[in-house]
């Protein structure tokens, strides 16, 4: 068996990737957050995470952001491939690391599949050939 790892391929960087999560429209209440799915085009899971300062402080919310790398760390292999994941987390009393995977395993496959099957929705643009203009 091959180590799990959470190498920088396997984030959610882009603000443009956040956006489309958010656009999807695909959505499952967590407790502590949202979590929002997109298909991503590509052979394994991402993972996204979007924690705001009124969370608490700065070791809160890095604690939170670091409990929920390692439960995505630990069940990539459970998760749905080519599907990016955006945790939108809210203020909420920081659950234990089993909590966090729980809320993930039970969510994600689900909501990935929603994603799997939704017709792509970016926008298109005239530059990238998929636009109204595209072949002109």
């Amino acid at each position: 068996m091959s180590a799990l790892r959470f190498s920088a391929r396997m984030r959610v960087r882009l603000d443009r990737d956040f956006k489309r999560a958010r656009e999807a429209r695909l959505r499952r209440e967590l407790g502590f957050g949202t979590l929002l799915a997109a298909a991503n085009g590509l052979a394994h899971p991402r993972l996204g995470i979007s924690i705001p300062r009124r969370v608490g402080t700065a070791v809160k919310r890095n604690r939170i952001k670091r409990l929920l790398r390692e439960s995505f760390r630990l069940d990539q292999r459970e998760l749905p491939a080519g599907v990016d994941l955006i945790v939108q987390v809210r203020p909420h009393e920081t659950r234990t690391l089993e909590g966090y995977r729980a809320a993930l395993r039970e969510h994600a496959p689900p909501l990935g599949a929603l994603a799997l099957k939704a017709p792509d929705r970016r926008p298109s643009h005239p530059r990238d050939g998929n636009g109204p203009h595209a072949g002109s």
